[in-house]
């Protein structure tokens, strides 16, 4: 999701993949991820989400309380307003279809360049994109502090298809969207609601 396109494709797993919560959120984007989400790791290494010890104590806010902080984080963060909110249901994937999943996104992803470069320039422009970073769409590949973002992640349900893919800038919406899906994480939320409440937008692109 940070983006997948930043991992190196490795089909050897790894040991730790072969435990227990290895289908979790948070392993997931550790290796599809790569070395971009070291620190989320560390930050939160000792949470399980798909379990929970039947002997371990643990609270987390109401779902009203956290929907009111995502609504709260998107306005301090000046999210576009055109930023909805959705709850989806978690759903963990094994690492098998999580494979297959990036296959299919890496497969589509220099196409889904393509195809907005050529066909919305206009959004393109819209969007923050000067004449040179169109021209980087049109030959398949990311411009600079730009990237694909899935909208609805493939752990609540989200496929790697054009319709979940939507262009969008690194810094600053990119990363405010995370946060807000950190904190959900952080809070034990997630963790004890199996669901989380999604910044959502439609559209190919996200921007102001």
């Amino acid at each position: 999701m940070w983006e997948w396109s930043n991992k190196q494709k490795n089909n050897t797993p790894s040991p730790e993949k072969t435990k227990k919560n290895s289908a979790s959120l948070l392993s997931a984007y550790n290796d599809l991820i790569g070395k971009s989400y070291s620190s989320y790791r560390n930050r939160i290494k000792n949470i399980q989400i798909a379990d929970t010890p039947e002997n371990e104590k643990i609270i987390s806010p109401e779902p009203e309380e956290v929907y009111n902080l995502v609504k709260k984080k998107i306005s301090d963060l000046r999210l576009p307003q055109k930023t909805k909110i959705i709850e989806k249901e978690y759903a963990p994937q094994s690492w098998q279809e999580m494979n297959r999943a990036f296959d299919r996104y890496y497969n589509l992803r220099a196409r889904f360049f393509k195809l907005i470069g050529y066909s919305e320039q206009n959004e393109c422009l819209k969007a923050g994109l000067t004449e040179e970073d169109i021209i980087c769409l049109q030959n398949g590949f990311a411009p600079e502090n730009f990237n694909i973002h899935l909208k609805i992640p493939a752990d609540f349900g989200g496929l790697a298809e054009f319709e979940n893919f939507s262009l969008i800038k690194t810094h600053p919406y990119h990363d405010n969207i995370h946060q807000i899906i950190d904190m959900q994480i952080e809070n034990n939320f997630l963790r004890i609601h199996k669901k989380i409440f999604l910044p959502w937008f439609e559209g190919k692109f996200y921007h102001d």
